[in-house]
């Protein structure tokens, strides 16, 4: 095996064990960001569940769909839309934001790519509060296929992963990625199935089908409303991860040494 690869496998064998202080460090990085809060991360909640209400309320008259139906799934998409969002937003700086430590000590780059996604998993387990009482108030009582949600969580934070890793990488060398980054973001929120259902362009419309977070909302926010996702969803995603991570790696192997001259 190339020294290269072996070197960073052994970084992803490392991140793993120390899987405890990234959690340590993204609880910390929260601390500090609410620090002297009276109620920290769910001032993100509270904003998030008044956009929700504000725009289920128009947005179902304007699609003349029933409130019962439209309202859990804008908010359940829209809950794991700003996970995703979140996390690729932050993807392209986030060697960047930690330049004094890569350059005052040796450590494992990836703990950074960790932290970032765990700071922001923390958070959505705020946010899913609202989901809790969304369901409770449509008496979406949860059933055997709602614990789907954990697989199909765990398979979109692994893509989350290497996405962070690639444009981690990328966005060191060539600072013009975050602001195109910013950008796709944007546009994804449209054209992704967040504010509207993909039965209303057609579940085989080029819109949903060549876009990866329309997978991504469907392993997850299908569970919370007691669907089961479509095979195809799992098979797609679990492919995109696959690939992803072997590209990401590999870049990671051959650039992992020149990151922190480029910070």
């Amino acid at each position: 095996m190339n020294n290269r690869v072996k070197l960073a496998l052994e970084d992803v064998i490392d991140v793993i064990k120390s899987s405890r202080l990234c959690m340590f460090l993204a609880w910390f990085d929260i601390r500090i960001r609410y620090r002297r809060s009276k109620i920290g991360p769910f001032w993100i909640t509270i904003s998030m569940a008044i956009f929700i209400i504000a725009l289920g309320v128009v947005y179902s008259k304007l699609f003349n769909m029933a409130p019962d139906e439209y309202l859990p799934n804008l908010a359940a998409g829209y809950l794991f839309w700003t996970l995703i969002a979140a996390t690729i937003s932050e993807a392209p700086t986030i060697f960047i934001d930690n330049a004094a430590y890569l350059k005052d000590m040796k450590i494992n780059l990836l703990v950074f790519v960790f932290r970032a996604l765990a700071r922001n998993t923390i958070i959505f387990l705020h946010n899913a509060l609202f989901i809790v009482f969304v369901c409770f108030y449509f008496k979406i009582w949860p059933q055997l296929q709602t614990l789907l949600v954990i697989p199909g969580l765990f398979l979109v934070l692994l893509n989350l992963f290497w996405i962070t890793l690639f444009f981690g990488i990328v966005g060191a060398r060539y600072r013009d990625l975050a602001p195109i980054i910013q950008s796709m973001v944007q546009v994804l929120f449209f054209v992704s199935p967040i504010t509207w259902l993909p039965k209303l362009v057609g579940e085989d419309s080029w819109v949903v089908m060549f876009n990866p977070i329309a997978y991504f909302l469907d392993l997850t926010r299908a569970p919370i409303l007691n669907q089961t996702p479509a095979l195809s969803s799992w098979l797609i995603t679990a492919g995109i991860s696959i690939v992803g991570f072997a590209v990401s790696l590999l870049l990671y192997a051959y650039k992992r040494d020149r990151i922190v001259y480029w910070i």
